[in-house]
């Protein structure tokens, strides 16, 4: 396309289905702007809306966007991480908030009109015309010049109208055809008998179009559809041809270009409507994670030589399946290409701020991957949604595993109705995305969303002061369904009679311990869920559903159902959950992650969640896509080798105390290690804000055996005597020196606050605790001493000070002193705790010394990720600072001596001042909070001798 083009989203919809090659040429894309109208009342069909006399249609909408979002009216510009929908869809827009925009009365019918020609070449002559919409929720209606030419449900698979006999003959003057396109689409607020996903009362609705609407011309005779299943360990493929419109001269041929050898052509065998056929593929190129090889393929039909179509397509040889583990209780590994593997995913929901279903550029979906790659990642679990296939393809050709989830209907709506659109929506979306090397696993429903059920689940966990104890009892026992787990049973057994090829999940379950009932029937994969940012908490919850899954132990399952040799996985946790509001995910994920990789007998975990959506704001991204500071990569926890340590993320001890830490080795990348030894090393940071950069370290050979969990060593530890904030650090590193993983710890040195004066033979150290100030004035609210005290830091709100008063004898003296440094962490304050990125909150900042200005600059955020280790040790969320270092000597020094000094008293100030900007407040963090073990403090150095 050209790089200017007014379409959106200008690239043929279907990769791994294509027919068009040059669009205006051979296929059309109709994106852009459409002519639009509303219909609240319903009024279309009685007035004839989708004639050529219609009405004048006034509204104009961009496709392919639902009419939620605000790229449908060209405001895809104003999106962002607190703007993610358009109030033209409400009925009474002023009225329409944050709180109540999800369940807000909205138009429900929408009717879009465009007027088309067909080209007039040698492609779309003598041709059906074939109007393919990607997706469009829900009822859509189709008219070609005011024929009706089709209904069709379902929001997530595309929708074909054949526009051929509608189509109006063109003149001497004018050949071309021309069309004028109506469609109509409704999407009912009620609902429940949909399969809808986390539209229903989670997020933004998706109604209307949301996927691109294109025109190809097709032959009498085509290709409907193809299956193509690989098999790497016979080193064939096998073909399977759906065809219309067969002649008795029709010849089926499917040419595949290997990634490393010469194409060659294959001629299939026709029966009926279908063309089968099977060939040795040679030499094998597997598809795998580290080297995604594809084999391209071309399938023709010719009626007496003559080539009637053509489909390109592509395949990759791969396999999905599980390997004993080497206890015969224990859960089965997964494994790819017959390898064990362990999947390190993170959940994909899919949605975009200017778009919601829909990504406004493709490229914010290869984008999606990539990052998910570059943080460690090789596994997406598209969360109860069928996603765009360019998403699907960008995973294909990136090496991304995939579990896709099926979208669940809403709540209340187990109803025959609902059941009969879950599973046509379940045929049709499986032979969609068929083909893609990149799904690995199918899961069917997510939780007891839609029949038992989200409502009630709620009363369960979050009981209110309305909700009395029989009440929540009845919501548990409503949750017990045995009806609708039979029929998840069926759903199980069809999805695997359609794919054999593929793991299938029954349900992605909670373990929630007081339902009995809520857990697996059959599945090929043992899944739970949880939610905890408590270390102790989390690492005791793991332990047990480890303990607890072995072969015949009907943990996790329903009544009449075990554990049988499948894969143990989690497939959904997090630190932070839905309803916890914007707060840093760093410090959790890390812990997390490395207790999950501490046990040999998980295959997988799925981290909640790649990027935020709306108002969930536990992304790795957020929802803009831009990225979150976590203060380590990522990949250091969350690769195929990693170096899990069982220890909490830090802990206090007394000076001079000695620790044990056990250091695993979990080796599950795809290149083998061999030699590999351990390196440790201990640093640390003083009071004063010293670096001790090797208080500790050694070296030892350890195991590191590929596909296996198993303790490397034990290091012991002696601690510094004075106080100090010390990191272990850990690396793997093979014998030519290559480092292969790493991960630390750390330890916070301290049996009690540091005194308040300190001398030594050259110093004199004066600290304060920061509840300490003698005197505070803000513009705005400011901390009281309890509040600072709860939260080891004192904080002011817009532009203000606080002043500490140090005193001693020897301050009048200072003037005959080397130096005096002034040490403190600060940063700015916001009443919210987002975790670091790139939206900042400054603050101007300037340190006085008896009134005088000895330091200025400008705090760039007040920053919460998992460098705020000492505000997580006593309970905070991850707040810290930044070290203020002033140094005041020569002239200064004597200015601050005459300005008050010489009544032995020096008054510390740290100020944002009222005549400057920004004015974002200030946080003052003491020794035990933040990142740095320093509290308010001045050393006053003399001279030597």
């Amino acid at each position: 396309m050209f790089p200017s083009s007014a379409i959106p989203r200008p690239e043929y919809p279907r990769p791994d289905r294509q027919r068009g090659l040059i669009e205006g040429v051979d296929w059309l894309n109709l994106n852009g702007p459409w002519q639009f109208r509303f219909d609240p009342q319903r009024r279309g069909h009685d007035e004839q809306w989708f004639g050529r006399s219609g009405p004048e249609w006034r509204e104009q909408i961009i496709v392919p966007f639902c009419w939620e979002s605000l790229a449908a009216w060209g405001e895809a510009d104003a999106a962002g991480n607190d703007h993610f929908y358009s109030t033209r869809v409400f009925l009474k827009p002023l009225e329409v908030t944050r709180e109540n925009h999800r369940i807000a009365a909205r138009h429900e019918v929408g009717w879009y009109r465009r007027r088309i020609e067909i080209p007039d070449n040698a492609h779309w002559r003598n041709h059906r015309i074939i109007l393919t919409i990607g997706a469009a929720d829900f009822a859509t209606d189709c008219w070609c010049n005011g024929v009706h030419c089709g209904h069709r449900e379902g929001g997530y698979v595309p929708h074909e109208f054949d526009l051929t006999d509608a189509l109006t003959a063109g003149d001497a003057d004018s050949p071309a055809r021309e069309a004028l396109l109506v469609l109509r689409v409704e999407d009912p607020m009620d609902n429940r008998e949909q399969p809808v996903g986390k539209q229903w009362g989670w997020y933004t609705p998706t109604s209307g179009i949301w996927q691109t609407v294109f025109l190809e011309p097709r032959a009498a005779t085509y290709i409907d559809n193809f299956r193509i299943v690989s098999d790497i360990d016979q080193g064939r493929v096998s073909f399977e041809v759906a065809c219309a419109g067969l002649q008795p001269n029709t010849t089926a041929l499917v040419a595949i270009i290997p990634p490393d050898a010469p194409p060659h052509q294959l001629a299939l065998t026709i029966s009926g409507s279908v063309a089968t056929g099977d060939t040795e593929v040679y030499p094998v190129s597997l598809w795998d994670t580290a080297d995604p090889k594809l084999y391209r393929v071309v399938f023709r039909l010719l009626e007496d030589e003559r080539e009637v179509d053509v489909v390109r397509s592509y395949f990759g040889m791969r396999k999905i399946g599980t390997v004993p583990a080497t206890d015969v209780n224990a859960p089965a590994m997964l494994s790819l290409n017959n390898k064990p593997i362990y999947l390190r995913g993170a959940l994909y929901q899919s949605y975009h701020p200017d778009g919601v279903y829909t990504a406004t550029d493709a490229r914010t979906l290869c984008r999606d991957i990539s990052f998910a790659r570059e943080a460690g990642f090789d596994f997406l679990r598209i969360h109860i949604k069928l996603d765009d296939p360019l998403l699907l393809y960008h995973a294909d050709t990136q090496g991304m595993l995939l579990m896709q989830d099926f979208p669940n209907f809403g709540e209340g709506g187990d109803t025959p109705l609902g059941r009969q659109r879950f599973e046509e929506m379940l045929r049709l979306g499986l032979a969609r995305d068929f083909n893609h090397p990149s799904i690995i696993a199918w899961c069917i429903f997510n939780e007891t969303w839609g029949f038992g059920g989200q409502t009630e689940l709620m009363k369960v966990i979050l009981p209110t002061s309305r909700a009395t104890k029989e009440e929540v009892k009845e919501a548990a026992q409503k949750l017990i369904n045995t009806s609708s787990f039979k029929w998840v049973h069926e759903m199980w057994q069809l999805a695997k009679s359609l794919d054999p090829t593929r793991l299938i999940e029954d349900m992605s379950v909670v373990a929630w311990e007081h339902l009995a009932a809520y857990g697996h029937v059959d599945t090929d994969i043992n899944s739970w869920h949880f939610y905890l940012d408590d270390y102790a908490k989390a690492k005791a919850h793991i332990e047990n559903v480890i303990a607890k899954t072995h072969t015949g132990s009907s943990f996790n399952y329903i009544e009449g159902y075990q554990q049988r040799g499948v894969p143990l996985i989690n497939s959904e946790y997090g630190g932070v959950g839905a309803l916890d509001g914007d707060r840093d995910v760093s410090w959790s994920f890390k812990f997390l992650t490395n207790e999950l990789r501490v046990h040999g007998q998980l295959s997988a975990y799925i981290y909640t969640e790649l990027h935020d959506v709306e108002w969930e704001y536990n992304g790795l991204l957020n929802y803009d896509r831009t990225p979150k500071e976590f203060g380590y990569p990522p990949s250091m926890i969350n690769q195929g080798d990693v170096l899990p340590i069982n220890a909490p993320p830090i802990a206090q001890h007394a000076p001079g105390s000695t620790v044990e830490v056990e250091v695993f080795s979990s080796h599950f990348s795809r290149r083998r290690r061999e030699g590999v030894t351990l390196q440790w090393l201990v640093s640390g940071m003083d009071t004063l804000g010293t670096h001790h950069p090797q208080l500790t370290r050694g070296r030892a050979r350890i195991p590191f055996t590929h596909h296996r969990v198993e303790l490397a060593q034990r290091i012991q530890v002696r601690l510094p005597e004075q106080p100090m904030l010390c990191a272990l650090s850990v690396a793997a590193v093979t014998a030519d020196g290559q480092p292969v993983a790493s991960n630390y710890v750390q330890h916070f040195v301290c049996g009690a606050p540091p005194p308040e004066r300190e001398e030594t033979a050259n110093s004199l150290i004066l600290r304060r605790r920061v509840t300490d100030w003698t005197d505070a004035e803000w513009s705005e609210s400011h901390a009281t001493r309890e509040d600072a005290i709860k939260a080891g830091c004192c904080y002011g709100y817009g532009a203000g000070y606080f002043e500490w008063e140090f005193t001693d004898e020897l301050i009048p003296l200072i003037g005959q002193a080397r130096r005096v440094r002034v040490l403190c962490e600060v940063s700015s304050r916001r009443i919210d705790t987002p975790q670091t990125d790139a939206h900042r909150h400054p603050t101007s900042f300037e340190l006085l010394i008896n009134d005088l200005p000895v330091h200025r600059t400008l705090l760039p955020d007040h920053p919460h990720d998992s460098r705020g280790a000492l505000s997580y040790l006593r309970g905070g969320r991850g707040g810290f600072g930044y070290l203020m270092r002033g140094a005041i000597e020569g002239e200064l020094l004597q200015q601050v001596a005459a300005a008050g000094a010489r009544h032995g008293t020096m008054r510390l100030r740290c100020a944002v001042p009222a005549d400057t900007f920004p004015q974002g407040g200030l946080s003052v963090y003491d020794y035990d909070c933040g990142r740095y073990p320093i509290g308010p403090t001045i050393l006053i150095e003399w001279e030597q001798g």
